[in-house]
């Protein structure tokens, strides 16, 4: 009885024991594996100093930027090692605002809101397990939501609702900056440009230019 009961102890922790290394292995290899994975998705959130510009003749005119806001989604795919690159597509929700002053009218808020779909190139340094900092280009296209503002409204015999119809509701441009992942956090400055007018009947060419800054969370 008594031998018994020492067998049938012994099997017992040989059993428990090989319970506890399976278990220890498949949370390493699942460790591993979460490290490994070359993409993420993300959330992001920002401020922007996004301004109309005009690049041509027209009337006269001189704009300066508002504080505006971002926020979207994002998903990662990187590749490589210590010099690794990551391709990263958006979708985010942007609100611009520029003051602009004309030959007699000063302090004319406008105000667009814009669905962009950035697609940015990375190319960055793995100086640890969470920390990198890297280069980014980009190329985006943009749809305007809604236009709001006083830029227009103020010249002779223009109805309000011709302008906004006559606004390009679709747009292009290229953008580049610098960033840095620390942890599952990325923090990233962007510099934006249109390639293509918004409005030029009565400026020269209106395009969209400016300053990004944002904040992401990596699941």
């Amino acid at each position: 009885m008594f031998v018994n009961r020492v067998l049938y102890q012994r099997t017992y922790y040989r059993d428990m024991q090989k319970r506890l290394i399976i278990f220890i292995f498949a949370c390493v290899i699942s460790s591993v594996s979460a490290q490994e994975r070359p993409w993420r998705i993300g959330v992001k959130a920002g401020v922007n100093f996004v301004h109309l510009e005009n690049y041509g003749g027209g009337y006269y005119s001189d704009f300066e930027a508002k504080s505006g806001w971002t926020f979207g989604a994002l998903f990662q795919y990187k590749m490589g090692g210590f010099v690794n690159y990551s391709i990263v597509p958006e979708i985010i929700f942007t609100n611009s605002s520029t003051d602009a002053d004309l030959i007699y009218y000063t302090d004319l808020i406008t105000t667009l809101q814009t669905i962009d779909v950035p697609v940015n190139f990375k190319v960055g340094l793995q100086l640890s397990k969470i920390f990198r900092p890297y280069l980014s280009g980009a190329i985006y296209g943009s749809y305007v939501v809604s236009y709001e503002g006083d830029l227009f409204y103020h010249l002779d015999d223009i109805d309000e609702s011709y302008i906004k119809s006559d606004i390009n509701k679709l747009y292009f441009g290229v953008g580049a900056g610098l960033g840095f992942d620390i942890w599952k956090f990325q923090i990233e400055g962007r510099y934006r440009w249109n390639l293509n007018r918004i409005n030029s009947e009565y400026f020269g060419a209106l395009k969209q230019q400016g300053l990004e800054i944002s904040c992401a969370f990596l699941f």
